[in-house]
């Protein structure tokens, strides 16, 4: 499982990624304004294309394939 922080980290790049899901389904995310995150990071909202929505539990992601995070600042 992933974690709420790590998605919205990963969002906030810009750049596509990629959610693995146990049942091995692979979610494509193009960009980060496809993602919202709910506040308590259970559950978020992937847009598609046409306004459909499709609600995913985080927990069930399993793993999260994309480009390298850049390293926070002051470390």
């Amino acid at each position: 499982m992933i974690s709420a922080a790590l998605l919205r980290r990963h969002s906030a790049q810009h750049h596509p990624f990629t959610l693995h899901l146990p049942d091995g389904r692979k979610i494509r995310v193009p960009h980060g304004d496809h993602i919202s995150v709910q506040p308590e990071g259970r559950v978020f909202l992937l847009w598609r294309a046409k306004c459909d929505v499709e609600f995913v539990n985080l927990t069930m992601v399993t793993s999260l394939q994309g480009r390298p995070l850049p390293e926070a600042v002051g470390k």
